[in-house]
């Protein structure tokens, strides 16, 4: 194979790598915005659980002791439900997390 040939089948590996480069960060940043779509969804989710802890605490903080004696049960299980889904939401948070770390 000659100088020219040797040339030009160089460059067009080169191309090729090019393409497959191209290609493979097109492919990084699709994968980034979905995660960061998930994440975004999740903090959300989080953020909204938050909020509803923050009014029930002030529905607490408020009410009277005979307020708080005929709604005191009611309020801790809501409590408790609201806190699952707070747990819930944060482990698959973590989940993805720790999936997304051993990707890279």
């Amino acid at each position: 194979m000659d100088r020219d040939e040797t040339i030009a089948k160089m460059k067009q590996q080169l191309d090729e790598w090019n393409a497959k480069i191209g290609d493979w960060e097109s492919q990084m940043h699709e994968t980034q915005a979905t995660i960061k779509a998930r994440y975004e969804k999740q903090l959300g989710t989080l953020r909204e659980q938050r909020e509803e802890g923050i009014g029930k605490l002030k529905q607490a903080q408020e009410s009277s002791e005979a307020a708080w004696r005929d709604m005191g049960s009611g309020f801790e299980e809501a409590w408790k439900h609201l806190a699952k889904g707070f747990e819930n939401a944060w482990s698959e948070f973590g989940s993805k997390q720790e999936k997304d770390e051993t990707k890279s």
